[in-house]
């Protein structure tokens, strides 16, 4: 009788413990349909959606609340393309471990838009950007929002091998690309609000981002590495956003012939008007020159105009974008115009 006691005894502890700290888990997401016109090409369907679902289960511990979240992005069949996060808030920062949540990647371009970058629905050739290549890799991230009651942010990504593989739990990756070794980026925020004498000034809601990545090349320290900087301002005034961006990066590169080392320096504009709560307005403008060892320059230049209309849940979007030097190639061109029906759940 005395064992039988102690095991109800147990058992009613462990059902206590468990239900105090149960979680909870909720599923979001959104459809989203586009119609796109290639004005300068031949083209086949011009119809695509994608349905994005994102399950999150929360829960709380001694050290802080913890999230995990598991972003399909239409991936249905298995998880293989899946974003995966788990994330630990505690009162020293939030910390990270997944696949995705790139620091330098999430500012690759951060001027506003009342709909899509100028390059962000599919006019121009822009393989190699700023922030590319990072997403993918099992990463260990750590950000906090406020510095010091300043309300400066950093958010900081390491990779202990870039090697664009997901982990399943007990594992770990083989040495497949012998070229690829540890990466790392950053983005500092600093809001303009607190400095003395310009936060009531009509700049004061003005924010400045820095971001910066390297990866290293393990195959030889003399070729190029991946490395990448820039700098964005952002600033608000009434219902009117204006921003622009700089941005210097080179890819990786396994080659050490001088005329297939390259770099790239990017200026991008943007420029959103809010016409009321339902419709949105922006210009955006992208310049891209493509830079050699050997003093080549070619620049692609890409122009667009956006509009957007929200009724309740669903949003109507158009994006008209014209490129010039399409591929960082002389005279080459590449016009699109984009419909977009988006709705979230």
């Amino acid at each position: 009788m005395k064992q039988l006691k102690i095991i109800v005894a147990l058992t009613a502890g462990l059902f206590a413990f468990t239900s105090a700290n149960a979680g909870e888990m909720t599923v979001t997401g959104g459809m989203h349909a586009t119609y796109q016109s290639e004005q300068s090409d031949v083209t086949g369907n011009p119809l695509g959606m994608n349905t994005d679902l994102t399950f999150t289960g929360a829960t709380d511990t001694d050290f802080g609340a913890v999230t995990w979240s598991m972003a399909t992005d239409g991936t249905f069949a298995g998880d293989a393309g899946a974003d995966h996060k788990l994330v630990l808030a505690s009162s020293y920062g939030t910390f990270r471990v997944g696949n995705t949540g790139d620091s330098a990647n999430s500012v690759d371009d951060i001027t506003p838009t009342a709909f899509e970058e100028a390059n962000g629905a599919g006019s121009g050739t822009y393989g190699t950007d700023f922030g590319s290549g990072l997403e993918g890799s099992m990463n260990f991230g750590y950000a906090l929002g406020d510095i010091l009651g300043t309300g400066v942010s950093v958010d900081y990504t390491y990779y202990p091998k870039l090697d664009a593989t997901t982990n399943n739990e007990k594992g770990a990756s083989a040495n497949a690309n012998a070229a690829v070794g540890n990466a790392q980026s950053i983005n500092i925020g600093i809001p303009l609000a607190g400095l003395p004498g310009v936060g009531d000034s009509p700049i004061g809601g003005a924010k400045i981002t820095l971001g910066y990545e390297e990866a290293e090349n393990t195959v030889n320290t003399k070729q190029q590495q991946k490395q990448g900087a820039t700098i964005a301002a952002v600033v608000p005034v009434g219902p009117l956003k204006v921003g622009y961006q700089k941005k210097v990066y080179a890819p990786q590169n396994n080659n050490t012939i001088p005329s297939q080392t390259i770099f790239y320096k990017d200026d991008i504009i943007g420029i959103a008007f809010a016409v009321n709560d339902e419709l949105a307005l922006s210009y955006n403008l992208i310049e891209s020159e493509k830079h050699d060892e050997q003093g080549a320059i070619v620049e692609q230049e890409t122009k667009a105009i956006n509009v957007a209309y929200t009724i309740g849940g669903l949003t109507l979007a158009l994006q008209d974008a014209k490129t010039d030097n399409n591929g960082y190639t002389a005279a080459a061109s590449d016009d699109t115009r984009t419909f977009s029906v988006k709705t979230g759940f």
